[in-house]
């Protein structure tokens, strides 16, 4: 029986996987393993190329949703981290949660976690300016011509009350709350906050 138990497993996400899915979508194991199987049927090496990821894509998310082709094939651009046509389970459901599901504070939380790349518990300019460029992407947005480089910058003297050329965490959530363009700009998949 303890092989039957460990094969399932090698089959299966890994524990340490489902951990960091389920902290970084809100998603409940349960949830995660159907998607996690619906996958493997659609691209059984574990890899989805652009077609496929659009595909995939558009089969979970709202047919009410408009131009989710386009929003498709931007989200893959910008979690194709290494340009070679194609993302794994994990970026696929990290990209869809973000566009498409989960509550607005928590998308705000794994926004934040999504600019704060070293993890330092803040966001510093050049952290912004990168996921800017890959936000910009997602959205075709072009900031009315305004580099992100721009736009970091009027965020940035907007939200950090410190003036430390640095935002917390709690700079950044309550910044976005209280200024609708900016978590606009920052947070682009979510039109209702409390």
């Amino acid at each position: 029986m303890g092989n039957q138990q460990h094969h399932q497993l090698e089959e299966d996400l890994s524990l340490n996987d489902y951990r960091y899915l389920m902290k970084q979508t809100h998603l409940t194991p349960h949830v995660i393993q159907g998607w996690y199987r619906e996958f493997l049927t659609v691209c059984p090496n574990g890899q989805l190329s652009k077609h496929q990821f659009i595909k995939f894509y558009k089969d979970l998310e709202n047919s009410a949703t408009k131009n989710v082709e386009s929003i498709a094939e931007n989200v893959f651009q910008a979690f194709d981290h290494n340009g070679n046509q194609s993302i794994d389970f994990k970026e696929f459901l990290i990209s869809y949660a973000l566009t498409s599901i989960g509550e607005p504070l928590d998308k705000l939380r794994y926004t934040f976690s999504l600019f704060d790349t070293d993890n330092s518990q803040t966001i510093e300019p050049t952290e912004m300016i990168e996921l800017l460029r890959k936000l910009f992407t997602i959205t075709r947005n072009k900031m009315y011509h305004s580099s992100p480089e721009c736009v970091a910058y009027d965020i940035f003297r907007a939200l950090d009350l410190d003036q430390n050329q640095s935002l917390s965490k709690d700079e950044f959530i309550n910044g976005c709350l209280q200024n609708s363009a900016i978590r606009h700009v920052l947070s682009p998949f979510e039109s209702s906050y409390p």
